[in-house]
Formats: structure tokens, C-alpha cells, sequence
């Protein structure tokens, strides 16, 4: 009962992960940090280890179902490994669809939007207020 209970546990914690990884509905922009002038994001590489991490302090609070310490390291080490495999193939593929959205906009969009933002803008204001005859606004 034990092995059946940790099978399970492992692959819905290894499902849990790769969807938690997968983020779908997420952007880069979701991860800037500070301004975009900065070019800094933080898609933190530490989240596919964060429920296998989980699930080994679980099989700790229940070492005593294993016979052997032995056993429950090999039981943590197999299941911290599906997780964590889970979570890296979710991660991937988030990075791929980016990486094919990000082609496609270029391909339907002529010209880089980053480089239409650093274009320079001239911008224009033409006075609301009429001069009068001596070149003075109204008092």
C-alpha cells in the first residue's frame, strides 16, 4: 500500500509541477524586474525544484512506513528526480512557445518593435492661446 501510495503521489506531484511550470497565460513581460531599459527578468530556474522539494519532506514525516533508510532515499531521490524532470519539461516548453510567438510577431509585424520604441519622436504642441497684436498672450 505504501509503494502504490507513493507512485501516486509522485506522478500527481509530477503533473502538478510541469502544469505549475508550464504557466500558460504568462509572458516574459511577466517576469521584467524594473525598468525595461534594464533588460533584467527573473524566470527563476529554483521553481522546478520547489514540489520536489515538497514531496521529500513529506516521505520524511513518513519515514517510518519505509523499512530501511536506505529505501527512503532511494524512494526520494527517484520521486525528487520525476518531479524535478516534470517541472524542467513544462519549463521548456513555455520558452518554446515564447520563442514561436515571438517569431510569428516578427514575421506579421515588418520591423522590431524594440526598435520602433528607441526611434526618435518628434512631437509637436501648437499653442491654444491667441497672441494679441504685440505678440503677448492674454493677462
Amino acid at each position: 500500500m505504501t509503494w502504490v501510495l507513493v507512485i501516486i503521489g509522485t506522478l500527481l506531484a509530477a503533473g502538478f509541477n510541469y502544469i505549475l511550470n508550464l504557466a500558460p497565460g504568462s509572458d516574459p513581460e511577466d517576469f521584467q524586474v524594473g525598468p525595461r531599459e534594464m533588460n533584467i527578468t527573473c524566470d527563476c530556474q529554483i521553481n522546478i525544484l520547489i514540489v520536489g522539494g515538497i514531496m521529500i519532506l513529506a516521505l520524511s514525516a513518513v519515514s517510518g512506513a519505509f523499512s530501511t533508510r536506505e529505501e527512503l532515499y532511494l524512494v526520494g531521490g527517484v520521486s525528487f528526480a520525476v518531479i524535478t524532470i516534470a517541472g524542467y519539461i513544462g519549463r521548456r516548453r513555455r520558452h518554446r512557445e515564447w520563442k514561436e510567438l515571438h517569431k510569428a510577431i516578427h514575421r506579421a509585424v515588418p520591423g522590431s518593435y524594440a526598435d520602433f520604441r528607441r526611434a526618435p519622436v518628434d512631437i509637436m504642441f501648437e499653442e491654444d492661446d491667441e497672441d494679441d497684436e504685440y505678440g503677448y498672450g492674454e493677462p
